[in-house]
């Protein structure tokens, strides 16, 4: 587990009738911990974890755990609640499931609730206080209804409490000025930044621990690839894979939530996963969009998706 390390976002598979496919869901990380990835387990966007009970929850939590554990780095990734206790509820549930840190947002911001400083810190000082296990701290905006914690504020709150061992930053909506800042004003040694694929040349060369995204739940190899020469100082042969995985997530933005475009991307190329879907309130697109988005994923020319292509039987165009 030395090194940088990448932490995909896992995608939950379903049966046909919506119940949780538990084989498909152990091939599928499977496929994470052949790649040497990490894992966060049944994240709210692209595990569907706010359509899942809190039974669901803990199976998929024990799986994961199960099928990872003492392989790659093995994380939860509760919904956020909208409360402290809430939010000390789903965090313990992870815990008793033998995850190895669980990942913590801010207040959920819900209808016209936007949280001040204040109450942001107090929230998330509650709960840090009452989770006695490994935190991953995320400072997000989309998840507080477009708060920003200042690099100041959250930095006081990482070092005031030691269970803080990693950050999740999207550096999207947050800026690699904030990675910056966040450096500058972390006392606590051994916290571990995770940035998003977007400008990660600078932002691992800048301290980052390594990548956090969804991507790799299509293309996992791609993305260990990218590590390996990153960590190898090949650039030349690393820009060319990092060229890959950005056209593929700007291909991907265009089909919607991470939901819809992973499970697309699991029927067309028969993965782990493929006969189930996604669950309402997501609806999978029908046949002329699935075949829309074969002819474009295919047009990518990545390697990876060509070679899951053939597998999956798929006319897949000579390269130019």
């Amino acid at each position: 587990m030395a090194g940088i390390t990448v932490l995909t976002r896992s995608a939950t598979t379903f049966k046909a009738d919506s119940s949780i496919d538990e084989e498909a869901y152990r091939a599928h990380l499977q496929r994470l911990v052949d790649a040497r990835l990490g894992v966060y387990l049944a994240s709210g966007g692209s595990g569907e974890g706010y359509a899942l009970a809190d039974s669901e929850l803990c199976r998929l939590y024990e799986i994961g755990v199960d099928a990872c554990k003492g392989q790659v780095p093995v994380y939860a990734n509760p919904p956020e609640g909208h409360t402290a206790t809430e939010t000390i509820r789903q965090a313990q549930m992870a815990v008793a499931a033998g995850v190895e840190a669980v990942c913590i947002y801010g207040p959920a911001g819900r209808h016209d609730y936007k949280p001040n400083a204040v109450e942001y810190a107090r929230h998330l000082d509650t709960v840090l206080g009452a989770v006695d296990h490994p935190v991953a701290l995320s400072p997000n905006p989309w998840a507080t209804n477009g708060f920003r914690p200042s690099a100041r504020l959250f930095a006081e709150i990482c070092n005031r409490h030691e269970n803080v061992e990693v950050v999740n930053l999207n550096l999207a909506s947050l800026e690699d000025s904030y990675l910056i800042q966040l450096n500058d004003l972390l006392t606590r040694d051994g916290i571990r930044v995770y940035v998003p694929i977007r400008g990660s040349f600078h932002t691992l060369g800048l301290g980052a621990a390594g990548l956090l995204g969804n991507h790799a739940n299509v293309i996992p190899r791609t993305f260990r690839h990218y590590i390996d020469l990153y960590e190898a100082a090949k650039y030349d042969e690393m820009n060319s894979v990092y060229a890959d995985i950005r056209r593929f997530d700007k291909f991907t933005n265009y089909w919607g939530g991470s939901p819809l475009w992973i499970k697309m991307a699991m029927r067309v190329l028969k993965l782990p996963g493929a006969a189930g879907g996604v669950r309402a309130p997501f609806v999978l697109p029908g046949a002329d969009q699935l075949a829309k988005f074969t002819t474009g994923l295919l047009a990518l020319r990545n390697p990876e998706i060509d070679e899951m292509a053939r597998a999956a039987g798929l006319e897949v165009p000579e390269r130019g």
